[in-house]
């Protein structure tokens, strides 16, 4: 049985199987180097493989080619559901060619035999034969440019792509955890993930999801379709750092263009602009029974002071290789200025906790540590800012930050027990490697929030939602670079975090301490992001 992702039953679908009852999915994989898919279906007379390939050189086209070794009854199945099923479709068939829509979106198909549209979907049903590929399509009507290429086409655009991180050297940790091969297969869908999820506006979704649980069946359920300044910014130096260096600038000067028009927010649209208010829609069922459905994110008004400390670091890395444009420049300084003037206001931190704002010890960190790669590149005539002032406020946090944290460094200026996204100290550089309060608090970390090797995100549970979660996948790869840095091993907690990764080797945003299948919106940018931090070489 075929799942939707949401409500089985209102949900949409635009599936190809055989028309068997008994046919069976044998394997599922990318074609190597490349992100276009082969799903392989055995019947009782025939093998079926379905290859689906977007291609995006002229006219973004959804490309489903077919080919079996035997005569193969196939089906075709299209129900889309408009608005999240609150509009019904319109139709127009002409034989082969299908379009439907809602008055405000619209989409084409075409497939190898007519369509007959009943009950609120279209079916096209033929049958394929050996030695002959079918090709079933969707893209936007009007879009008839024969540029959009070939599925063969796609995969050979993706391996000249990713052809530029041939020569990436892998860490010691990742070498010494992963076999060789298993590790290249995941540096490379992890880049091709981060690369695939670009849009051609220039911003990166931090997930193609919506509504997938944080823990099955629960209520932590989020719309990642967005950009997020944070999740983008570390994108762009694991980008930087696999040797994507054109798609780490582009993403780097999008976050700049946007910033500079609408201020350092966290949350954006893929195109820069301010996403829609939150919103559940309880006329749907979630994911296996999970509610409610969700779009929209309220962490778009939530005060989030790393997230432009974020942007400063990716900038920072690009600076120490290039000079830095002018809209970059002034987006770097726009932020520095304004951590300046808030980096003591109360927020609600990298993991947008719904409650009470408070001083949360990584917002201020990330501040800090901002305010002190501003001031440097503003002294090195790379940014205009005035670095007296930034300097002297950034050591001004980070000795109220000690004077707070003695022993260990924790979630608020008040305590709150172990926080999982502090691990990020050692790469950013708050404190140097050998720091004794380093290596105190990473094992802190691992006291009180370790799960068989991937970590809690916090201790406690600061929001009021009764609702478990998952152990986070980030943040794991990011304690397990930081304890090879401050010289213990992270191997542990490396191989958890990889093992978590699905049979395709996506990473979901969580996993499910039970078997370690992803959890959360999937596959999502920030686990891919620090995988490849982790386990590239830096340069």
């Amino acid at each position: 049985m075929l799942l939707s992702i949401l409500d089985d039953d209102r949900g949409g679908c635009f599936r190809i199987t055989p028309h068997d009852p008994q046919a069976v999915v044998t394997s599922r994989r990318y074609h190597a180097g490349s992100l276009v898919l082969e799903t392989a279906w055995k019947t009782a007379t025939a093998n079926l493989v379905v290859d689906d390939a977007l291609a995006c050189e002229g006219a973004p086209t959804l490309l489903r080619r077919l080919s079996s070794d035997a005569p193969c009854d196939v089906e075709v199945r299209f129900k889309p559901a408009f608005d999240f099923s609150r509009h019904h479709a319109q139709w127009h068939v002409d034989d082969t060619r299908l379009t439907a829509g809602d008055g405000v979106t619209r989409v084409a198909l075409e497939a190898p035999a007519a369509w007959r549209v009943r009950d609120g979907q279209a079916i096209s049903r033929f049958e394929t034969a050996p030695g002959k590929e079918l090709m079933v399509s969707m893209r936007q009507p009007g879009d008839t440019d024969a540029s959009s290429g070939t599925v063969d086409d796609a995969i050979q655009s993706w391996r000249v792509i990713l052809s530029a991180s041939d020569a990436v050297g892998c860490s010691a940790m990742a070498e010494r955890v992963l076999s060789k091969q298993r590790l290249q297969e995941l540096v490379s869908t992890s880049i091709a993930v981060l690369l695939g999820l670009l849009q051609r506006s220039g911003g990166i979704v931090a997930a193609p999801t919506t509504s997938l649980p944080q823990w099955p069946r629960s209520s932590r359920t989020w719309d990642y379709r967005y950009s997020w300044l944070r999740d983008a910014s570390l994108a762009g130096i694991a980008l930087w750092r696999a040797r994507q260096h054109s798609a780490a600038h582009s993403l780097c000067a999008f976050l700049a263009d946007a910033i500079n028009e609408h201020g350092p927010w966290p949350v954006m649209r893929v195109d820069g602009g301010v996403p829609p208010a939150e919103e559940e829609l309880w006329h749907l069922s979630g994911h296996q029974g999970a509610r409610p459905v969700r779009v929209g994110n309220a962490a778009a008004s939530q005060l989030q002071l790393d997230a432009p400390a974020e942007f400063i670091e990716l900038a920072f890395t690009l600076a120490a290789h290039t000079d830095l444009p002018a809209p970059v420049q002034s987006a770097v300084t726009t932020c520095a200025e304004w951590l300046h003037e808030h980096a003591n206001d109360r927020d609600h931190g990298i993991w947008e906790i719904r409650g009470e704002p408070r001083r949360y010890t990584h917002s201020r960190m990330m501040a800090s540590v901002a305010l002190r790669g501003a001031a440097r590149l503003a002294d090195e005539g790379k940014i205009s800012g005035d670095a007296s002032a930034w300097r002297p406020a950034a050591e001004g946090l980070r000795a109220a930050i000690l004077a707070s944290h003695s022993e260990v460094l924790q979630l608020h200026d008040e305590g709150g027990g172990a926080d999982a996204a502090l691990s990020l100290m050692a790469h950013v550089g708050f404190a140097p490697d050998s720091d004794p309060l380093q290596k105190r608090t990473l094992q802190y970390i691992v006291d009180k929030l370790d799960h068989d090797g991937l970590l809690d995100r916090y201790e406690g549970q600061p929001d009021a939602m009764p609702d478990p979660c998952g152990p986070f996948i980030f943040p794991t790869f990011w304690l397990a670079e930081a304890l090879q840095r401050s010289g213990a091993d992270g191997s542990r907690h490396f191989e958890a975090a990889a093992a978590a990764a699905s049979a395709l080797g996506l990473f979901g945003e969580v996993a499910d301490p039970r078997d370690r299948s992803p959890l959360g919106n999937y596959p999502q940018v920030q686990s891919h992001a620090a995988f490849l931090i982790a386990a590239l070489n830096e340069r």
